[in-house]
């Protein structure tokens, strides 16, 4: 994986492998031509826009295991569509310009999005990929930028994707790619009011380094802090939070300043309070950010006495519902000027947008590694959680516990009550783990009634305890089908880092024998692999 992410397309052989930008990376940005406005930080917004589309790529590359990911958009001629950020693990990628409708992407003159699997001979080209190139499935989604509707002559842009696999896209895989487009065209329209303000307030060079600063945020609890800082810079606030629209109420999600503690986390009605005005309105409020201390803030129980300046700016996104809103207040009288309430605004609109970003980025992360049937974690984020508990109970010379789950007789229960009773088995079952296991232990479905279990800083007796509960507690489940009571039981194997294996194969090996033997000893077992004769 590590040499994966460190390849960019070796095609272009005179770019700085793995991190230079390729010589045809630019601002999307028609409107710029002929404008006779300098732009200092030009190079920074190309530099900037073009990695943050290329980790979008490489997540969506590694969340679904593709082939190859890239961004098609105009390029320096008219009719033309350029590959502008790409990420691969094939040679026979093609980055020339391609006439714009070429291949399989003409299809997207009609659709928004096409899935093709299995990709047939028949098919259109994949114009990137010379016409030997072996590809198993295909897709793609023209992503609607505010970044072109100004100039419609520019043309489509256009995120691809393939695999070798044949199999068809599934619906999860299918969300994760849209929500993927929907970031791309959320950073890319994001870049352009950033590239926009950068032209027209050179100013305002304070406030863009707090927001280059929520640029750089990844989670949405990091989001938050970059918005606090970005704040600082503007004015000096005794008091900061950002509230966030939930149906007919807004909570603080985030507060720096007197009582943060007792208010965090707090939710108020949307039509009550100086908030819930800006929500409503979406105006940013009081008028001239002056404060007497006697109208309510949150709702009507919450005045803030102690303040005399106050500014409440909604988080919005042109054309869209408000997300939330952003409190700054100060005790001194007279601290928002005009142009720091134009700032503030500006913020605010990018910290919209950066929210919005942070809580999609979470959503992919969780479609990514959740199983869709049980909840529980999926066989990806099991492999990647086994590896890093594995190094750290290594560096820490800890242990590491291994419990490897089978439901006893499985196959019958689908063969006689069929596949939906024996999915509602799985269900049920994957919802015991949480009762067994701690928030530092990760528990996962592997395979089709396969789980496992990883014991981070456990003792034998402790991982013992783990296994024969959750034994007991399958055992005792009362599944009814048709009236009859259907029994389900669970046979486990127990094997220990650094006592029984000194590796992650080994580890796994002998966790499988302690499993084989407990299901040849009669099943409904649990099994420690040191116990083997």
């Amino acid at each position: 994986m590590k040499d994966l992410l460190k390849r960019l397309s070796p095609v272009a052989k005179h770019q700085e492998l793995p991190y230079s930008l390729p010589p045809a990376a630019d601002l999307p940005f028609r409107f710029e031509t002929g404008s006779g406005i300098a732009v200092p930080n030009r190079s920074l917004f190309i530099e900037q826009l073009f990695y943050s589309c290329r980790q979008q790529l490489k997540l969506l590359q590694e969340a679904l295991d593709l082939t190859t990911v890239i961004l098609l958009w105009p390029g320096p001629a008219a009719g033309q569509l350029s590959p502008y950020v790409w990420v691969t693990n094939t040679e026979q990628l093609v980055t020339t310009p391609i006439p714009n409708g070429t291949g399989i992407t003409g299809v997207l003159k009609e659709q928004r999005q096409v899935f093709l699997a299995p990709l047939r001979t028949q098919s259109p080209a994949i114009p990137y990929y010379p016409p030997s190139a072996d590809t198993g499935s295909f897709m793609a989604a023209r992503l609607e930028l505010t970044s072109f509707a100004e100039n419609q002559a520019a043309g489509s842009v256009i995120l691809c994707a393939d695999r070798m696999s044949q199999d068809s896209w599934t619906q999860q895989e299918r969300t994760v790619f849209s929500l993927a487009a929907e970031q791309l065209v959320t950073l890319i329209d994001q870049g352009r009011e950033f590239y926009l303000c950068d032209r027209q307030r050179h100013a305002y060079l304070q406030a863009f380094e707090g927001v280059r600063a929520l640029n750089s945020a990844l989670g949405l609890e990091s989001a938050f802090v970059a918005i606090v800082d970005a704040v600082r810079q503007i004015v000096l606030a005794d008091f900061i939070a950002v509230s966030l629209v939930e149906s007919e109420r807004h909570r603080l999600s985030h507060i720096v300043g007197e009582n943060a503690d007792q208010l965090l986390g707090q939710s108020f009605p949307v039509d009550q309070g100086l908030v819930g005005k800006v929500l409503k309105y979406a105006r940013t409020l009081p008028d001239k950010a002056d404060y007497q201390g006697t109208s309510p803030i949150l709702s009507h129980d919450h005045q803030f006495a102690e303040y005399r300046s106050l500014m409440i700016v909604p988080l919005v996104q042109e054309e869209r519902p408000v997300t939330g809103a952003l409190i700054v207040a100060a005790r001194q009288p007279g601290v928002f000027s005009r142009t720091c309430r134009e700032m503030l605004e500006m913020l605010a609109g990018q910290a919209a947008v950066k929210i919005e970003l942070a809580q999609s980025h979470e959503q992919i992360n969780r479609l990514a590694t959740i199983d869709t049937l049980t909840g529980i974690a999926n066989r990806r984020a099991y492999q990647r959680g086994f590896e890093a508990m594995l190094e750290r109970a290594d560096r820490r010379g800890g242990s590491l516990y291994l419990v490897l789950c089978d439901i006893d007789h499985f196959k019958r229960i689908n063969d006689r009550f069929g596949h939906p009773f024996g999915d509602e088995v799985l269900r049920r079952v994957a919802r015991l783990f949480e009762r067994v296991i701690r928030s530092n232990d990760l528990a996962a479905r592997t395979g089709g009634e396969e789980f496992a279990i990883l014991l981070e800083d456990s003792d034998e007796q402790g991982a013992w305890k783990v296994a024969e509960r959750l034994r007991e507690m399958v055992e005792q489940l009362k599944l009814r089908f048709r009236g009859e009571i259907v029994p389900v039981a669970i046979s486990l194997g127990i094997a220990a880092f650094p006592r029984d294996a000194d590796s992650l194969e080994k580890l796994v090996s002998c966790a499988d024998q302690a499993l084989y033997r407990a299901k040849d000893e009669g099943r409904n077992r649990t099994v420690r692999w040191q116990d083997q004769g």
